[in-house]
């Protein structure tokens, strides 16, 4: 009986020195690695401003929710209309922008490149009681950048946008009536977009930026085209109003040949109405050459504020 009780009791002491060197032998379990594209965090930076006077709007709202509706971020512009949020990991993320007084926006944000985790845009709003639309919704999306490319520039989808190239430029003789075609990508093209024309009241004036035209000469330029198609949808929405389109250039060059230059320039503008349907007698044209500046014709950066088309509504 001894015997068999020392067999079992040396038996079990084999067998537990076994579990034991083989809990000894595992290695440590692995964790799931996690990649740095997956929990970086990543930020929306960026200026609020106003749409039609591109100045800072102090109090605006920007609030971020991500992809179940939580919200990642919030901050109150001060003065200077300058934000930056901390969004947390790489997803997509709705930002609504907000002001009292204006209408509001939603930004979709999407981070499609590993390599990028920061956006960055000024973004406008539009006061409420202008023509622009009741809620505006845009897509910004990183750059798809090569791995060792540092670009933070982001690429944004804007309502109203058109993709043209640069073609021979318009004239009165040649106006632009047919369809649009979109080009094949080549370097040539180019994506332009064209705010909501805002128009003034009677008897101000409504300065028309996007109306662009080739250096020294009465052609348009083929980024004016969206420009003058929500001014000739403006005159048929309001087919008693009656307007002047003045324009001006800076102090280069000769005097007498600006002045003729700014008055061809808006006979184009003109000839481009009235070809689409608006009749001659409701628009006047004028030319002012240099004689009107709004800017000092001392340095580029402000001479070009001088060359430039205005209207003015003259009747309702």
């Amino acid at each position: 009986m001894n015997q068999i009780q020392s067999f079992l009791i040396a038996s079990c002491l084999s067998v537990s020195n076994f579990a034991c060197s083989v809990s000894w032998a595992q290695s440590k379990p692995i964790l799931p690695s996690t990649t740095p594209s997956t929990i970086e965090a990543v930020s929306f930076e960026g200026a609020v401003v106003d749409a039609a006077t591109r100045r800072p709007i102090a109090g605006a709202t920007v609030l971020a929710r991500n992809q179940a509706a939580v919200v990642s971020g919030e901050q109150r512009v001060g003065a200077d209309g300058m934000f930056r949020i901390n969004l947390g990991p790489r997803q997509s993320y709705v930002v609504t922008i907000s002001a009292a007084g204006y209408h509001s926006l939603d930004e979709q944000l999407t981070y499609t490149s590993v390599h990028v985790s920061r956006l960055s845009k000024t973004i406008g709003l539009h006061r409420i009681g202008t023509n622009s639309p009741a809620r505006q919704n845009t897509t910004i999306a990183e750059p798809r950048t090569a791995p060792n490319s540092t670009s933070s520039v982001a690429t944004t989808a804007l309502p109203e946008v058109t993709v043209m190239a640069r073609s021979s430029p318009l004239s009165v003789d040649q106006p632009e009536t047919g369809p649009r075609v979109t080009p094949p990508k080549t370097l040539d093209a180019k994506v332009v977009f064209t705010p909501p024309l805002v128009v003034a009241v009677p008897g101000k004036i409504t300065q028309l930026r996007a109306v662009q035209f080739v250096q020294s000469r009465a052609e348009l330029l083929p980024d004016a085209q969206p420009a003058l198609e929500q001014l000739a949808a403006f005159l048929k929405n309001n087919p008693t109003a009656e307007i002047e389109l003045a324009g001006h250039t800076d102090n280069q060059g000769d005097f007498d040949e600006n002045v003729r230059l700014s008055k061809q320039r808006v006979e184009v503008v003109k000839g481009y109405l009235v070809t689409n349907g608006i009749a001659a007698g409701r628009i006047t044209a004028r030319g002012y050459g240099p004689t009107r500046p709004i800017g000092s014709n001392n340095a580029e950066s402000t001479r070009q504020l001088n060359r430039r088309v205005e209207m003015t509504i003259l009747k309702q």
